[in-house]
C-alpha cells in the first residue's frame, strides 16, 4: 500500500500534521516520534506510515482523532526555525537565525534634526493664520453689545459656519442660508 495522503502546516514552534485515514478507533492509533522519525499505526494502514522529518521534533505528541483524519502536533526542538519541506530530502542546509526582536536602541540622529526652523524668511507674516483670526473674532465679540452678539451667534449657526453678521436688524427676522465657497457644494449633515 502507498502512503495515505497527508499535508502538514507549521508555526515556529511546532508541526501539525494530518493523516487522511476515514474512521479510525483512537485507542487503535499509535504513534512514536524518535528524533527525525515519526511512525504512525493505525488499522487502515496496512504498514505503518513512516516519515523522515526536516528537523528533529520532541517525543510528545498531541494526537487528535476525527472522522476523516489523524492529526499530529509536533513540537520542534529548535524553536522558531520553520521547515523548507515536511521531510528530509538529504541537503539540509543550516538553519536560518531565529527572527530577531526590534531594536529598543535609540534611532540615529537624521539630517533632518539638524535643520534650522528659525529662519525668518519661511516664517509667516506677522498678523496673518488662524490664531490672529481667532484672536480678532474673540475681541469682537467679547468688545460687542448684546443685539451684535446675538446677531453674530445666529448667523454663524444658521449659515453653519458660512457667513457672520454683526446686524442684528438684518438677521433677526430671516432665516441665514448656507453659503459654500466658489466650486463647492453645500450639502446637510445626515447622521
Amino acid at each position: 500500500m502507498s502512503a495515505p495522503r497527508h499535508d502538514y502546516y507549521q508555526t515556529a514552534e511546532h508541526v501539525v500534521l494530518s493523516v487522511y485515514v476515514r474512521h479510525q478507533p483512537k485507542e487503535d492509533v499509535s504513534v512514536r516520534a524518535e528524533g527525525q522519525e515519526l511512525r504512525v499505526c493505525a488499522p487502515a494502514l496496512s504498514d505503518a506510515f513512516t516519515l523522515s522529518l526536516w528537523a528533529p521534533v520532541s517525543p510528545e505528541v498531541d494526537v487528535a482523532v476525527v472522522p476523516s483524519k489523524i492529526e499530529l502536533t509536533l513540537r520542534k526542538r529548535e524553536g522558531g526555525v520553520m521547515w523548507p519541506t515536511l521531510v528530509a530530502d538529504g541537503t539540509r542546509a543550516a538553519a536560518p537565525a531565529p527572527a530577531s526582536m526590534p531594536s529598543t536602541a535609540p534611532r540615529p540622529a537624521s539630517k533632518w534634526d539638524a535643520l534650522d526652523y528659525t529662519d525668518a524668511d519661511d516664517a509667516p507674516p506677522s498678523g496673518s493664520g488662524d490664531a490672529e483670526l481667532n484672536a480678532f473674532f474673540q475681541k469682537l465679540y467679547a468688545d460687542a453689545d448684546p443685539d451684535t452678539r446675538r446677531a453674530m451667534v445666529k448667523s454663524f449657526q444658521e449659515s453653519g459656519g458660512t457667513a457672520l453678521s454683526t446686524n442684528w436688524a438684518d438677521v433677526k427676522d430671516k432665516t441665514m442660508s448656507v453659503r459654500a465657497p466658489q466650486g463647492l457644494e453645500a450639502r446637510r449633515y445626515e447622521q
